[in-house]
Formats: structure tokens, sequence, C-alpha cells
């Protein structure tokens, strides 16, 4: 979607992504152990700290797998 013209990317509307409500999080976690061998995962704790927690040892795996969910977010290529 870009112009040779130009060196602008334009991206897909904005989409709306599915979400279990915050209560559930117990809920997401169960889900994720059945369906992934490995996992990222970023919250906000009650304090209103940002968290992370994961299985992946490699900080360059880590940093590749937020790169390409965010690729994903920013491109609008992903499932409800």
């Amino acid at each position: 979607m870009t112009d040779d013209a130009d060196n602008v990317v334009y991206l897909k509307p904005k989409q709306k992504v599915s979400k279990v409500p915050m209560a559930s999080v117990p809920a997401v976690c169960g889900i994720a152990a059945k369906m992934m061998d490995s996992a990222i995962i970023v919250g906000t704790a009650a304090d209103g700290s940002i968290k992370m927690m994961t299985t992946i040892e490699d900080v360059a795996e880590i940093i590749w797998h937020l790169e390409a969910a965010k690729h994903s977010l920013m491109s609008g290529d992903f499932e409800d």
C-alpha cells in the first residue's frame, strides 16, 4: 500500500482485538498453556507497574516474538 513517489507505509484501518475480561487472567493463562509450547506474558500489576514473564530464555528470541506481535497488530494481520 505504498506509493513509489513517497516512503510512507499506509497501515490497514485500526481493528478491534477481542479480549477476555481482566478478571480472567488465570483463564487466559490456562488456555495459553494448552495451546503454546512457550509464552511471553506482558501485563499490568495492581500497582500500575508493567510486568513480564516468559518461558523463553534467549533475550534475542523474546525480542523477536515481541516485534512479530507488534508487526501483526500494526498490520492488522491477526485473528480474534
